[in-house]
């Protein structure tokens, strides 16, 4: 009866490497889709912040010409204006 109850061990301790295998590489596709996720969001963190900065050059472009500092800001209809405030307002 004990080589049975040996076998059945053997086979219990096979099955149970194997799930250990498997939780590895599950586990280590986990982190991997952490990392990538992190870079992910540092990326979008860094274009936002681009992003930002351009809009607050736009809109101080946008109140240069609105206050006819620009040369050519007189030039600009009265829908111009309005563009600049909708970028902003979007976004915010």
């Amino acid at each position: 009866m004990i080589p049975t109850y040996g076998r059945v061990l053997s086979a219990i301790e096979k099955a149970l490497w194997k799930l250990v295998e498997e939780y590895q590489g599950v586990r280590k596709s986990l982190q991997d889709l952490v990392k990538g996720q992190e870079r992910n969001t540092a990326q979008l963190e860094r274009i936002g912040a681009a992003m930002e900065q351009k809009w607050d050059w736009l809109d101080k472009e946008n109140r240069k010409e609105e206050s006819g500092d620009d040369a050519e800001g007189s030039k600009a209809g009265p829908g111009e204006s309005q563009k600049g405030g909708t970028l902003s307002s979007v976004f915010c």
